[in-house]
């Protein structure tokens, strides 16, 4: 496969600006992409000219446009499963007082494709397009759980395992038998392993081929969430996960098939 490296560089670009989330010089990106000064800047001046970045005079760094995010709105308006799923998330936000949140699996990782929050709710670092471990987050280990012990080792285990915090898990085996735990249970805990403050809960969401192709969660404060409170919230979570994977077309009755 040929890869064209000025689109490579482009796309490099975008994703270095969505990681450092502020803007950069171009000298910054230059050095970030290991590539000249000279060329980074035609297609800098390139980007900013059809509205996928903006340059700012006065300190002379860029950020991404207006354009970008048309385009990535138009992604989320064209995908089925994020326009089903809303109603549930903003369901499931009236009845906990929580935020919810819908994500996917990329690469080994969750990407955030939509999140509704209560006016009394915790503010989570996760944003829409943000990315996270999969195994230190409630949505991630629910997916983990929904696909097969051979997809799970193929995603996680020469994968490094980063402490985020005291809680965190740090090996494939510790992961392993968390899964196992999840699928008995029904759906997925993480006790502050991403956030310091935060309980959170999810279960999967399966498509017509009996695949599971995303999750949703309620994630609070970990001071607001009991035990009673938590597996409350659990039956409420996976009812409306079951009910949106039915409408998608999933067959079978129970969301952990492993």
């Amino acid at each position: 496969m040929k890869i064209n490296k000025s689109a490579a560089r482009v796309m490099d670009i975008l994703m270095i600006l969505s990681k450092q989330n502020e803007p950069l010089s171009v000298s910054q990106l230059s050095r970030e992409l290991g590539a000249p000064k000279s060329s980074t800047f035609e297609i800098l001046c390139t980007m900013v000219d059809r509205g996928f970045l903006e340059f700012d005079e006065n300190v002379k760094t860029y950020k991404p446009g207006i354009k970008l995010f048309e385009v990535g709105a138009s992604y989320l308006n064209n995908t089925d499963l994020t326009k089903e799923a809303r109603p549930y998330l903003e369901r499931l936000v009236k009845r906990t007082g929580e935020t919810a949140f819908l994500a996917t699996e990329s690469n080994g990782d969750i990407v955030y494709l939509d999140k509704v929050e209560a006016p009394s709710s915790i503010r989570t670092t996760a944003t829409l397009g943000t990315r996270n471990p999969m195994y230190v987050t409630g949505l991630g280990k629910a997916l983990l759980a929904a696909y097969s012990d051979e997809k799970v080792s193929e995603l996680m285990e020469n994968r490094e395992f980063i402490q985020v915090t005291s809680n965190s898990i740090t090996d494939f085996s510790s992961l392993m038998k968390n899964i196992k735990e999840i699928r008995q249970r029904g759906y997925s805990i993480v006790n502050r392993e991403n956030e310091e403050d935060v309980y959170c809960i999810a279960a999967p969401i399966w498509d017509y081929t009996n695949q599971p192709i995303a999750a949703m969660s309620i994630a609070g404060l970990v001071t607001r969430m009991s035990e009673d409170k938590a597996q409350e919230y659990a039956v409420y979570l996976t009812e409306a996960a079951m009910s949106l994977s039915k409408r998608l077309g999933f067959k079978q009755n129970q969301l952990f098939l492993h």
